[in-house]
């Protein structure tokens, strides 16, 4: 284990057979979920063309550099005449309905199995949002969905979703998961 320089211990038994949950969970995920990923992807090509990945650089662990992946839900932002298309306008078909089920999240359980996120975590955040109070929160492996996703996500500020997510790391275990 690395040693963390953050006020929590992340090498006990929890977040060890948390580890090895996201691994195995995650490899039999992406194996289960292969045809319906491969399905998605033709879709999103034919929907919203190439590429059919999209990526955004956050802050993971230890404040990191991480990449995540999604499925492409948006158009281009322009048309193929190349007229400005409305923002409003760019999430397309496929990808309102990939968003709606999560399903354009698959592609992450590829970084869980690799160790840079959790299924459980804080959500890893865009350089631009963290706050100057958010070190605990690197502490531990981000997650696909967190404790602050899914008690208020969006309409939480930048502040209110970093103390649910501190909170989260300071409580984790499988009594909470």
């Amino acid at each position: 284990n690395e040693s963390c320089p953050y006020t929590i211990d992340v090498s006990g038994p929890f977040w060890t057979s948390k580890r090895l949950f996201d691994i195995t969970v995650g490899l039999a995920l992406l194996i289960a979920t292969a045809p319906i990923a491969l399905l998605v992807a033709v879709l999103v090509l034919f929907d919203c063309g190439m590429p059919v990945i999209f990526w955004q650089m956050r802050i993971g662990r230890h404040g990191r550099r991480i990449t995540i992946y999604k499925f492409r839900t948006l158009q281009a932002p322009y048309t193929a005449r190349g007229e400005v298309r409305p923002e409003d306008r760019r999430v397309s078909v496929i990808g309102r309905l990939l968003r709606l089920s999560h399903i354009d999240e698959l592609p992450q359980l590829v970084s869980v199995v690799r160790g840079e996120m959790s299924f459980i975590g804080p959500r890893p955040l865009l350089p631009a949002d963290i706050s100057s109070d958010a070190n605990l929160r690197f502490a531990v492996r981000p997650g696909i969905t967190g404790w602050a996703q899914v008690n208020g996500g969006t309409l939480l500020t930048v502040e209110e979703k970093n103390a649910m997510d501190e909170w989260y790391v300071r409580h984790a275990s499988w009594k909470l998961e």
